[in-house]
């Protein structure tokens, strides 16, 4: 009776304290629609994997050493750009300013390599030149000093040293005269000449030497820039470097050139960009849809009231995400929709029982003590199940679906919470001023047509079983052969700018996807270290076709000395340094403690990349004191596909036995927990079957629908059994309750399962190809759960559930 009693006080509560209670709601409301204005968006790859991972760890010591996320600048000209003095001095310019910024780590080019190779012509054509001064004051100081010695007088000694001058410069001549006239030719030994710039960088035959091929695509007629930001920016940094670069672009550009400019950050910034419009759009969408269903399928009063009031939930949702400093991604971003459909659903439901108690009591204060009473606890169960299911998505390695299963689980309660103690206190001083109601016929056609669908079902049970079974089985059976795909190019719409343009550079550039390495040991450049690096490139390429290209620093020494791998410690010392840092930066840290290995490789998928990932981490013999480990952009991509997979089946799995314990604490029963749950077990099989038939990926979004499935079908299914074992109390029989349990609950589960499928809809709205079809599968899913909720459930009751009629309701003593 303590239950009983308890949401008795809380109608009486609800009716007595209603404008006290609307206040307290409102100052709510206000406290957090400040945390609103905090909520940012955040769509980088650190959502995929956490950051206490392993290989987000390496990751960011990675980035520390060799910056950050990368920016790519390519442009295109009819004619070699690097060839032309004012298109030099552009280009000079442009690399000086986008290596200024302040959020930048390093912009590797051909210009800051003919920096470095000019730089380091001037300072051999200096030590030439003190050599060749030094050589000829040598040779005229021993002709002195030997006249001398042999008692010559001043004459003869100066006769001695113009001699030994005028050998001594033949002998220069000989030896020195041609790279004398190739420099004198050439001209100024700067990144602004020409001419040097055709010596250092090109080959005789005028194509690009192959230290510099790579930022030379199109046999020189394209240039590029690497630009690397420095490690640890935050996303609205990498956002404003973005915008900073694209206007030094603008402001150096050059005639008669084409250029494209993109990379994660400029990705991240589009996608950032198109969630700010798709959340506006989405909502507007979606209150237009709810209005639509509302009007068509809820025949009651104020029929459009839960959806101010939703929304008003949705203020606190957003707000509390704001003040837990939750960011905004892609997968959070489906909470607009999911909330709005899932807070309408129990707004209705609340709202529906209260005008059918109305009806029969005809006092609004006796009939919200009545509706408090019975869907109180009835929705606070379904909520309470609900919750326990999208918190199995806790389980998951993605921060991203992590934070979308917790605001689903606190989303759901503060739906709950907003529907009983703002939109009934709201009914209640409506009808304060009297009540004026109109009696209809019995039933209304909704009504009627479930209470034949009830009475076709309680006939033939084992018949509307089969169909659901076999489809259940061959959907688990095709579980396995679901792709999985993590790669964040493939979540973002397809067609915007930075994406376009990665793929024209790609067009260029051919291969653009890397899997690197971070080979760390106290000095990286011993030769037994060197020589594993290379026997690992070797059999990585020579292993996996996929391999296209590697480089490390082995190969910028290899340009210097082809045998470096045979190198003792000191050779190698020595043509170490005769590279510019320039080219030595990207491979080799200052303290030589660690190196980098990128491994270029084909287009391939994501599963293929996994594959391949693991054959390489199978590559050993490492010498002592000596790690190696893979990172990335592309490794935690990658990395991702595991917690994708992985999680997937562990949220459904935990979240079915957190489901049954819970209906069994609450029905003391496990075959009556059991009932509610069955017919969703059968949904995620129907649910997987329709994934594999639309070729749908299993990706961030699609991850989360087992979960959603098991929180909105459950909801259906409690509450159908709720209603069903309150009619049993009343006295009726099994066939009897089954029926009024259909036309009464089945009519608001119906009205509040197309609302939840018109919120879901919204999806559809968006730019994302993959939110679309996340939005096209839970609408599926949710009439998936609607037709097993009024078809399966009740046949599960008729075949087992063989108990007599109750007197107490579901065992609570309510």
């Amino acid at each position: 009776m303590f239950l009983k009693n308890l949401f008795n006080n809380l109608g009486m509560l609800i009716t007595k304290r209603a404008i006290l209670l609307v206040i307290i709601m409102a100052l709510i409301t206000g406290g957090m629609g400040y945390g609103l204005t905090r909520v940012e968006v955040k769509t980088s790859v650190d959502m995929l994997l956490s950051k206490d991972s392993p290989v987000s760890i390496h990751n960011e010591r990675f980035q520390n050493q060799f910056g950050g996320e990368s920016l790519v600048l390519l442009l295109r000209g009819s004619d070699n750009l690097l060839l032309n003095n004012e298109t030099l001095a552009r280009l000079n310019s442009l690399q000086q300013e986008l290596a200024a910024s302040d959020k930048v780590f390093s912009v590797t080019s051909p210009v800051s390599i003919a920096n470095a190779f000019a730089q380091q012509a001037e300072q051999q054509s200096s030590q030439m030149q003190e050599q060749m001064t030094n050589q000829i004051q040598q040779a005229m100081t021993e002709a002195a000093t030997a006249v001398k010695m042999k008692g010559g007088d001043e004459k003869q000694q100066a006769q001695a040293v113009d001699a030994a001058k005028q050998q001594a410069e033949q002998a220069i001549a000989a030896q020195y005269g041609e790279q004398i006239r190739q420099m004198n030719e050439i001209g100024e030994l700067t990144s602004t000449n020409e001419a040097f710039v055709r010596y250092a960088l090109f080959d005789e035959s005028g194509a690009p030497q192959k230290a510099v091929a790579q930022l030379l695509p199109e046999n020189g007629h394209s240039v590029l820039f690497n630009i690397q930001l420095k490690s640890g920016l935050t996303l609205q940094e990498m956002s404003e470097a973005t915008d900073q670069l694209e206007q030094i672009i603008n402001e150096h550009s050059i005639e008669q050139t084409h250029s494209l400019f993109s990379g994660i950050p400029a990705i991240s910034k589009t996608i950032d960009d198109f969630i700010s419009k798709d959340i506006g759009t989405m909502l507007l969408t979606v209150i237009i849809l709810m209005i639509i269903v509302l009007l068509l399928i809820f025949p009651v009063r104020w029929r459009l009231l839960s959806l101010p009031v939703v929304m008003i939930g949705m203020v606190w949702v957003f707000g509390l995400m704001g003040y837990m400093d939750m960011p905004l991604s892609i997968a959070t971003m489906a909470l607009l929709p999911i909330l709005i459909g899932l807070g309408t659903d129990f707004a209705l439901q609340f709202h529906n029982r209260y005008e059918e108690e109305l009806v029969k009591k005809e006092d609004s204060s006796k009939a919200m003590a009545a509706a408090v009473r019975h869907m109180a606890p009835a929705v606070g169960i379904a909520v309470i199940i609900m919750a326990a299911g999208f918190l199995t998505l806790l389980f998951s390695e993605m921060p991203m679906i992590k934070d979308f299963g917790l605001m689903l689980a606190v989303g759901v309660c503060i739906m709950y919470t907003v529907g009983l103690f703002l939109l009934l206190p709201i009914l209640t001083l409506r009808d304060r001023k009297g009540i004026k109601l109109r009696k209809g016929k019995a039933g209304n056609v909704v009504e009627r047509a479930l209470g034949g669908l009830a009475k076709y079902v309680i006939k033939h049970p084992k018949a509307m079983l089969i169909l659901p079974l076999i489809v259940a089985i061959a959907g688990f059976s095709v579980d396995h052969k679901l792709n999985v795909e993590s790669n964040i190019e493939k979540l973002m719409p397809q067609k915007a700018p930075a994406l376009v343009e990665l793929n024209e550079i790609r067009e260029v550039m051919g291969n653009t996807l890397t899997l690197d390495w971070m080979i760390e040991a106290q000095d990286v450049t011993q030769p037994e270290v060197i020589q594993w690096m290379d026997s690992f490139q070797k059999h990585a390429a020579m292993d996996n076709p996929e391999i296209t290209q590697s480089a490390s620093i082995i190969n910028a020494m290899s340009a210097i000395q082809p045998d470096v791998v045979t190198a003792d410690s000191t050779t190698i010392e020595k043509i170490l340094d005769q590279l510019p840092s320039e080219i030595t930066a990207p491979y080799l840290s200052e303290d030589r403690s660690m190196a980098h290995i990128s491994f270029t490789i084909d287009n391939i998928s994501t599963q293929d990349q996994e594959k391949l990932l693991s054959r390489l981490e199978q590559y050993s013999n490492l010498p002592d004191g000596v790690s190696a480990n893979p990172v990335g952009i592309q490794v935690l991509q990658v990395k991702s596909l595991n917690g994708l997979t992985d999680s997937r089946h562990t949220s459904l799995f935990t979240g079915l036995i957190a489901i049954l314990l819970g209906l069994f604490i609450i029905y003391r029963s496990f075959k009556r927990a059991f009932f509610p749950i069955l017919p969703i077990i059968l949904v995620n099989g129907w649910s997987t079957a329709l994934l594999f038939i639309l070729g749908i990926d299993i990706n961030p979004l699609t991850a989360v629908l087992g979960a959603l499935v098991l929180g909105i079908g459950t909801e259906f299914t409690i509450l159908f059994m709720e209603r069903y074992l309150e009619e049993k109390a009343n006295g009726l029989d099994k066939k009897a309750a089954i029926v009024t349990a259909m036309t009464k609950v089945g009519r608001a589960i119906t009205a509040s399962g197309l609302t939840v499928v018109g919120g879901f809809s919204a999806l559809m709205f968006t730019n994302f190809e993959v939110v679309k079809l996340f939005g096209v599968t839970t609408v599926l899913d949710t009439l998936l759960c609607l037709l097993s909720t009024l078809i399966v459930l009740p046949a599960i009751i008729v075949l087992l559930d063989k108990d007599k009629d109750v007197t107490e309701l579901s065992g609570r003593n309510i």
